[in-house]
């Protein structure tokens, strides 16, 4: 009897037919990330070994786990008569989860790393759905993972930073859209999916994307760049506390109790010290600006939910 087929990821070259790649693409609601619903017999998407079940992780090198499903579609439209796919069947795909491991195009060529491997990734590249939303939740074989902002430093290179910086509509927020592999921000520690809190310094959260772009720019060769990956981010959002350098190395806010978000000694988090008192005292120039700034986190709109189906199809 054969020995089963070692789990691993898939990467799927499909050069388009003349009825497209055949293969049937779609995302439910309450579920995380862009499936193959159906592969035509016969069609490019089958000779490629693409499958009905797999969950799709990159296009053409880049990671659309994070990604709506409009944006994916447009990413593999945007080479015209072919794709690249990288792809997880259901077994591999809770395998990754299990040993919270990023999906990589190596692993499809190499293989999961067996436990402890050098090339294994660092813990805090884990999968950003593979744990609790809760900061150190315990997996079940590992120690928790606590969740704090990342502080990435750049030096450009020849070809730049090698990171392309993304906002849309659907939600509030500077993005990393993808990082270049080797690059300065490959090295730096940047991923894809990740939201800027702050450049050199300053929070950018409120900023267009213009106006981050120019606070990029304005030191000529580095760069220092707070983020916050998809399970970081919705932490910090629950706690409602805005996330700086000091978290990354030092105390972590408290959990909510009754409400309110309560930071512990040294968290850089203010709220508003005139709502929370009660009292109604002048505000020093200090304390004016930073109740301003609450007014206005307080005051931002709701996100739209632009996902009313349960399902989006499309055909290639």
């Amino acid at each position: 009897m054969a020995a089963p087929e070692p789990l691993r990821p898939r990467l799927c070259c499909l050069v388009r037919g003349e009825h497209g790649y055949g293969f049937h693409l779609h995302g439910e609601k309450g579920r995380r990330g862009q499936f193959i619903r159906r592969v035509e017999p016969g069609s490019p998407a089958e000779a490629a070994a693409l499958r009905a079940g797999d969950r799709l992780v990159e296009v053409n090198g880049v990671n659309v786990e994070g990604e709506t499903h409009h944006q994916v579609v447009q990413r593999i439209k945007a080479v015209e008569g072919q794709t690249q796919l990288l792809v997880v069947d259901k077994e591999t795909d809770e395998e990754l989860q299990r040993r919270q491991l990023t999906c990589t195009e190596e692993m499809a060529q190499r293989g999961l790393p067996p436990a402890h491997d050098p090339w294994e990734p660092k813990p805090d590249w884990t999968h950003a759905g593979s744990l609790s939303s809760e900061a150190g939740q315990k997996d079940v074989n590992g120690p928790p993972r606590e969740l704090r902002p990342r502080l990435c430093h750049l030096r450009k290179g020849p070809q730049g930073y090698g990171f392309n910086l993304h906002s849309d509509k659907s939600r509030p927020g500077q993005y990393i859209r993808s990082v270049d592999p080797g690059s300065p921000a490959a090295h730096s520690g940047l991923q894809a999916q990740d939201r800027l809190i702050e450049v050199n310094g300053q929070n950018v959260e409120g900023l267009r994307h213009t106006e981050v772009v120019a606070s990029i720019k304005a030191r000529e060769d580095e760069a220092r760049l707070l983020v916050v990956d998809p399970e970081t981010d919705e932490h910090f959002k629950r706690l409602r506390v805005t996330p700086t350098e000091e978290h990354v190395e030092g105390p972590l806010p408290s959990p909510v109790t009754n409400g309110t978000s309560l930071a512990q000694d040294g968290s850089t988090w203010k709220r508003d010290p005139f709502q929370e008192s009660g009292l109604h005292l002048s505000p020093t120039a200090a304390e004016a600006k930073e109740k301003a700034r609450a007014t206005r986190v307080n005051k931002r709109a709701p996100q739209m939910d632009w996902n009313r189906k349960r399902e989006i199809f499309s055909n290639f």
